[in-house]
């Protein structure tokens, strides 16, 4: 097969995602810009809770397109009545509506499930979490809201994970999930756009830089960013069609877009797993990619030689300061990673991870438990940080749940992802896809030692929607 995505056409799923993203984006812009107003929220979340409902895959596909658009502002809106605040979030709303429309769909016979062994490290993951929340609450002093917030990213969220595998259930649905990837991730070039022009990027107060320097993209939109190159990458190594041609126009606009994120912890993720996924790749794939880097090696060139004269026709331009000044940001935020005495972010989780490293080890295989804090004196600085939130989730599971908790949690993941890399694919869509995920996977785990993945729903579900299509994968191919 030549064409890859130029076959897909607007399916029913897609054209109902197409109109649940457009009820549910008009109360984020809403929400967003005049705050939380009750009526149009009823309004936009009931048609949009009743379509994604009737058709659970148009659900997905419009979760992942208002997460990649909207981040917070779609996952973390709590409703608002009066002077109180109930922390149930559109994501919430649409996703059970997913969840008992698969439900409903399996009764009816539509769809058939049967858990395998591979799933029950999942579920039994699920339901240590949620036992641990009832414990950490009764017998060990957690704080309640901060144990049903782990309890709920670990339990409920990592259901993305069944109904990807559930509703992606053919190659076609594969194709559909990549084209909503790619045109996601294309909107998120209104975000870059924006964050060149005014120098600031939109949403990126959130995470504040521990350098001198600003974010032209927010660190969530420069998340989802890398998973797309990752896709982008694999697609034009096995394609020359279309599409491909677009993601060779489009990938080097969201990579300047990750530059422009600041975060170090993405670039060092990204460059591990394109790397990784280069090594996957067959020796039509490679050569394929090394005449795209030698055309993006010419284009690169011809742009410094005229950043090279411009800068020396016009020395005090405000282009020239401009340009002088990213790269010394950039730069300057490259080589702060070997600060480890003065980066302040560097210092903080090394004295977080260390003070979490002591309470763990008082109970090294069942943890510490959800809702707890601990205190942390860096000079003058003295807070109680909450552990979900030390910026290393492998740690945060360790030490929450203990060698139980990580223990199900790495033997899941790692025999499912095991699985598929060693699996013989002979099937060149399933190939695509196969690479795709396990590249992102690489991503995503190497990201984890940097910051709260699993602890955030806006960057968790990604994790769980990766690990359901590696399960679908698991059922097309031979070992």
């Amino acid at each position: 097969m030549k064409d890859y995505l130029n076959t897909i056409k607007l399916s029913k799923e897609l054209k109902v995602a197409v109109a649940i993203v457009a009820f549910v984006g008009l109360f984020c812009g809403v929400n967003y810009f005049f705050g939380f107003i009750l009526p149009l929220y009823l309004i936009t979340i009931l048609v949009a809770t009743v379509l994604a409902f009737k058709y659970p895959q148009a659900g997905l596909y419009a979760i992942i397109f208002l997460t990649f658009i909207f981040e917070r502002f779609f996952t973390l809106v709590p409703i608002v009545l009066g002077k109180s605040e109930y922390k149930l979030y559109p994501i919430d709303v649409i996703f059970a509506a997913v969840l008992f429309g698969i439900i409903f769909q399996i009764i009816l016979g539509k769809i058939q499930f049967k858990l395998a062994k591979i799933d029950w490290l999942l579920v039994v993951f699920g339901v240590f979490s949620l036992v641990y929340f009832f414990v950490s609450i009764v017998f060990a002093n957690g704080e309640i809201q901060l144990a049903f917030s782990s309890a709920k990213n670990y339990a409920f969220y990592s259901l993305f994970y069944f109904a990807t595998y559930l509703l992606i259930d053919n190659r076609q649905h594969m194709k559909e999930l990549l084209v909503v990837l790619f045109s996601s991730a294309i909107g998120i070039l209104w975000f870059v756009f924006y964050g060149i022009l005014v120098r600031h990027g939109l949403w990126s107060d959130f995470t504040p830089l521990s350098t001198d320097g600003i974010r032209t993209l927010a660190f969530t939109h420069g998340y989802y960013l890398c998973m797309a190159i990752i896709a982008g990458l694999v697609y034009v190594a096995y394609k020359s069609d279309l599409v491909s041609k677009l993601l060779l126009i489009v990938m080097p606009l969201w990579l300047i877009g990750i530059v422009g994120s600041m975060m170090r912890h993405l670039w060092i993720s990204i460059f591990v797993a394109i790397i990784f996924v280069i090594i996957l790749f067959a020796r039509n794939a490679r050569k394929r990619l090394r005449t795209h880097a030698k055309n993006y090696s010419i284009v690169v060139l011809m742009f410094l030689v005229l950043v090279f004269y411009g800068a020396t026709l016009f020395p005090r331009s405000s282009a020239y300061n401009a340009i002088s000044n990213g790269f010394g940001m950039i730069t300057n935020r490259i080589t702060s990673v070997t600060n480890t005495t003065g980066d302040e972010s560097i210092v903080w989780r090394s004295a977080v991870w260390q003070q979490a490293g002591k309470e763990y080890l008082q109970n090294p295989l069942l943890g510490i438990g959800f809702g707890k804090k601990v205190s942390v004196e860096i000079g003058s600085y003295h807070d109680f940080v909450e552990v979900r939130n030390m910026h290393n989730s492998f740690l945060v599971v360790l030490v929450q749940m203990g060698i139980l908790g990580i223990g199900l949690f790495g033997l899941f993941v790692g025999k499912l992802g095991w699985k598929v890399f060693v699996a013989k694919i002979d099937d060149e869509d399933f190939q695509i896809a196969a690479k795709i995920s396990l590249g992102i996977l690489v991503f995503q785990l190497t990201a984890f030692m940097f910051q709260p993945y699993l602890e955030a729903n806006l960057l968790g579900i990604f994790f769980w929607i990766n690990l359901g299509i590696l399960r679908r994968i698991c059922e097309n191919v031979t070992e």
